[in-house]
């Protein structure tokens, strides 16, 4: 690296005049000493890893230490997944009334809770999405409750079209996504596209690029976009929130 940059500084060295006079020379010598500090900055980061991974493994009680930390961060992560598990991720389940749903809200730090009635067809395009993230996104749960059962909750979240999903994170209520408005418009969606979706609102982790269908969806316009950023409304508080809910397409013109 070193030569490399020492061969470039000479050359920058003698090609530098471009018949400027003085002005030119002064500029030259700055954009060398630039490249010259550059150059040595990078090899004496370079010979300091080296000297840092010689050190390791030259010290077997170095190399212990090493061992014993990532141990202890797997156990950590095991622990973790199995307190998940236990706390009921991993599955898609369903939540018989409003109190297993508050103390589902208070033992997960991320909670999605699909709100449906068993009439609407389009509530089973999630059930299928969500079977597939609950065994995937183990940091999550995910959870479904009857609307039509659940009066009290429909009624301080507003809950007012069928799906909707409630996002909770950390005990409050980050957003709902009502429809699939924000899904492209259209219930043919993917389960990758819900979960980046989803991972915005921090609810999900989700590794990657936006999906290119966001763009291709129908509904898709600045306002979309823009909420999609996190300007969105909704309650801050579980319990803040009087609405009889519809099916999501009801009083629209978009065919399925």
């Amino acid at each position: 690296v070193y030569l490399l940059g020492h061969h470039f500084f000479l050359n920058l060295r003698s090609t530098m005049d471009l018949g400027f006079g003085a002005q030119n020379q002064i500029i030259g010598q700055m954009a060398q000493k630039v490249v010259l500090e550059g150059t040595q900055q990078q090899e004496a980061q370079l010979d300091a890893d080296m000297k840092a991974y010689d050190d390791l493994l030259n010290d077997e009680d170095a190399l212990e230490r090493l061992r014993a930390k990532r141990l202890d961060k797997l156990k950590a992560e095991q622990k973790k997944r199995l307190d998940w598990q236990a706390q009921g991720h991993g599955r898609y389940m369903e939540l018989s009334d409003t109190k297993d749903f508050f103390h589902a809200a208070k033992t997960s730090e991320r909670l999605i809770v699909h709100f449906y009635r068993p009439t609407t067809r389009y509530c089973q395009n999630v059930d299928a999405h969500f079977e597939k993230l609950a065994a995937k996104h183990l940091e999550t749960r995910f959870c479904k409750i009857d609307a039509e059962k659940s009066n009290y909750l429909v009624e301080k979240l507003m809950v007012v079209v069928m799906p909707t999903i409630l996002l909770v994170l950390n005990g409050k209520v980050v957003h709902q996504i009502q429809g699939f408005d924000e899904l492209g418009g259209t219930h043919e969606f993917t389960t990758q596209l819900l979960a980046w979706v989803l991972s915005q609102h921090k609810v999900l982790t989700y590794d990657g690029d936006m999906p290119e269908e966001y763009f291709k969806g129908k509904g898709v316009n600045s306002v979309h976009v823009a909420m999609i950023n996190g300007k969105y409304g909704g309650s801050e508080n579980i319990r803040e929130g009087s609405q009889s809910y519809k099916d999501y397409g009801d009083d629209s013109d978009d065919e399925y």
